[in-house]
């Protein structure tokens, strides 16, 4: 499976990060397709991604993407094509957070915690990827993936913004 792409346009994002003048404006967020809404302090830039599967299957991430007082607050989403096995979510989930780890200080998630969302399982990891602490949670829900992650000043990733953006994550479908 290929989770370890969504790291990616999020450290392009962190390299281009500057802070931004005004004080956050939370705003309901609310999936083009409704199928999910969320919290963010600003409204966020949407965006769609091309991607393939490992068998060569292409399919679409989407992309919302708030910056806030140099924060950034990513959510992505992506259904994944028949020929990615989703049997075990748990290991897919692993498998993305192994993928993303090499590009965090250390190599690895400082804190992993297994969770659930909805009845279904869920992470939620935290990370320092220089200067940035980092926070990522993701769960698949049937065929579809969605990824919150956050990018902040140090020691930030376990604030009350930070919360409220993954607390507030509702999917619909």
């Amino acid at each position: 499976m290929t989770m370890h792409r969504y790291a990616l346009p999020l450290l392009a994002l962190l390299a281009g990060l500057t802070a931004a003048a005004a004080a956050a404006e939370w705003r309901t967020v609310t999936a083009r397709d409704g199928s999910f809404t969320v919290e963010m302090p600003a409204e966020p830039q949407y965006t769609t991604t091309p991607v393939k599967t490992g068998g060569g299957t292409d399919y679409t991430r989407y992309n919302y993407i708030s910056e806030d007082e140099g924060r950034a607050f990513v959510l992505q989403t992506a259904t994944y094509p028949r020929d990615v096995n989703l049997s075990n979510t748990k290991t897919n989930l692993q498998a993305g957070l192994d993928s993303a780890a090499s590009q965090m200080e250390g190599g690895k998630w400082a804190d992993i915690r297994w969770t659930t969302y909805q009845g279904l399982p869920a992470t939620d990891a935290v990370a320092v990827k220089p200067p940035f602490a980092v926070r990522n949670f993701s769960v698949i829900k049937g065929r579809t993936i969605y990824t919150l992650t956050y990018a902040g000043p140090p020691g930030t990733a376990m604030s009350a913004d930070v919360n409220r953006f993954i607390n507030s994550l509702l999917v619909k479908k």
